[in-house]
């Protein structure tokens, strides 16, 4: 008797559903597999920062599946993981249009993408439509105020803050970034009075001792600023703002071998952190040793492309080198990619005062004025070029007058001072005699 096979229970099951299909809900099927396959290969290249393979594997996903926005977004995240932030743009605007109306996760990622680029109007612009639909978090609100702010729009800033002031309008957070906007409109007393309510009513709250520090810096007190960053809690100590910020004012208080050493702790734990490798560039470079500078320049680049305060050092470094055409392009390329960087603005102005081009350096000096992150010294300088150049003359004496408050018996500023006043025209005194009135015969 021949042997017979006769199929396992489970074994029909399976071929049931295969021998039914039609050759479309097959083909479709295998697609819907090879998609799922290809997301799985492109978020696992993602998580282990292969982006050129993500790309390739998110790209193959895209175009099986084109109604579909999931592989777009993780293609999106790769382009910018690959540091092509133009393509992650449109990117993004290709998923966008497959969603009906506005897709908050989509349009913060945008946002991120312009901030990125240094097209900050139109990551503003992207920003203020979500918080117009109330599509933005209360912590992504006091970003749009602080960033409305840093552009030289505080009013502006102060519209986006007003709900959640009316809604909290105790709340350290958000009376923290009004104290910025405070500062930034050069309304010092109102915003030093409003910081210092803060932390007598949360002292632990870290974002405030960290801006009265900037304030205490940017004023030349930096003992005071010094004393808030020990007053910093424990479990914030280590994070790489406080340490950033401790590592500047040990630099102004000339402790650099300090500051280097805090740096390079935070580094140990932290190998990738680009904001500390710059940092450290920048001091290093500060001590002299550009070489050593150019390096760490190189590698926070890599970490970071586009990275303003690396571009920023690197020009530092060129200075160093006495090349000051190719310093000058690098602050320029900081500035394109975060138009209101201050380092950048900083040394820019110097570039064109030593090149002899004294409205170019004006304008900068504006510039900075207008953010409120001129120095006493930048202050200063600038009352100068007014006094040269015979304009603004109110606004020049106000400036000096600043700075002599903080250095009464500087030379410099007493000179600056003596021109203001010189320039000035002086008010025509009224006659004081007997008005004699003649009448005609």
């Amino acid at each position: 008797m021949p042997h017979r096979f006769f199929p396992r229970p489970w074994t029909l099951v399976l071929l049931l559903p295969l021998a039914c299909k039609d050759p479309e809900t097959a083909a479709a099927q295998k697609q819907a597999v090879q998609v799922q396959n290809s997301l799985s290969q492109g978020r696992e290249a993602l998580t282990k920062g292969q982006y050129v393979r993500a790309i390739s594997e998110l790209q193959k996903a895209a175009n099986a599946a084109p109604e579909s926005v999931e592989p777009l977004l993780l293609l999106a995240r790769a382009h910018q993981g690959a540091g092509n932030p133009g393509a992650a743009i449109l990117t993004l605007k290709q998923a966008e249009g497959l969603i009906p109306g506005t897709d908050p996760v989509i349009q913060k990622q945008l946002s991120d993408l312009y901030m990125g680029e240094g097209q900050i109007p139109q990551a503003i612009s992207t920003l203020v439509s979500l918080r117009d639909e109330g599509k933005l978090s209360n912590e992504d609100i006091l970003s749009l105020a602080r960033l409305q702010a840093r552009q030289g729009h505080p009013d502006e800033a102060f519209t986006t803050l007003e709900r959640i002031l009316r809604e909290n309008p105790d709340d350290a957070p958000t009376k923290t970034v009004e104290a910025e906007i405070l500062l930034m409109k050069g309304e010092e007393l109102l915003a030093a009075n409003l910081m210092d309510r803060v932390l007598q009513g949360t002292p632990s709250f870290t974002p405030a001792r960290l801006l009265r520090a900037r304030y205490f810096l940017m004023s030349g007190v930096n003992d005071m600023a010094e004393a808030d960053l020990q007053s910093v809690p424990p479990e914030d100590a280590d994070t790489t703002d406080v340490v950033a910020m401790k590592a500047r004012v040990l630099m102004a208080l000339g402790r650099p071998a300090e500051a280097e050493g805090a740096l390079r702790k935070l580094l140990e734990d932290d190998a990738e952190n680009a904001e500390a490798v710059a940092w450290l560039a920048e001091i290093v470079c500060a001590q002299g040793r550009a070489s050593e500078a150019q390096q760490l320049v190189d590698r926070a680049l890599h970490l970071r492309p586009r990275f303003a305060r690396a571009l920023y050092v690197r020009g530092r470094v060129l200075e160093e080198q006495s090349d000051a055409r190719g310093a000058e392009d690098s602050y320029r390329f900081a500035l394109k990619a975060e138009p209101s960087f201050p380092p950048a603005l900083s040394r820019l102005w110097r570039l064109h005062l030593k090149a002899g081009r004294k409205p170019e350096a004006q304008e900068v000096l504006e510039r900075l004025a207008s953010l409120n992150e001129a120095t006493v010294e930048e202050k200063a300088a600038l009352a100068n070029l007014y006094a040269r150049f015979e304009t603004q003359l109110p606004r020049g004496k106000k400036l000096i007058e600043e700075a002599l408050k903080r250095e009464p018996q500087n030379p410099e500023y007493l000179r600056i001072q003596k021109a203001i006043d010189k320039a000035t025209p002086k008010k025509k005194k009224a006659p004081t005699g007997p008005v004699i009135i003649r009448g005609r015969r």
